[in-house]
């Protein structure tokens, strides 16, 4: 696993622990409008930004960006 993906793995965990403590917020709680608005506002954030960053994560390990290091370890442009 690249550097690059072990840290997005780790953002990844971070957001799960978010989304995870807000559901657990929420099943605890009787006001519907908290959490109606909630979903709206940050729990379906949340899930869409897990769901990318899987993606990404993913796309990474199976080499579907390019590496803009190339073989030197310097960025192409720099060259």
């Amino acid at each position: 696993m690249s550097n690059l993906t072990q840290y997005l793995n780790e953002i990844k965990t971070e957001l799960q622990e978010l989304y995870d403590n807000l559901d657990y917020e929420l099943r605890n709680t009787d006001n519907q409008d908290l959490i109606d608005d909630s979903y709206h506002n940050v729990t379906s954030k949340l899930e869409s930004a897990l769901s990318e960053m899987e993606t990404l994560i993913h796309d990474i390990d199976n080499n579907v960006y390019d590496d803009p290091f190339g073989n030197d370890g310097m960025l192409e442009d720099e060259e």
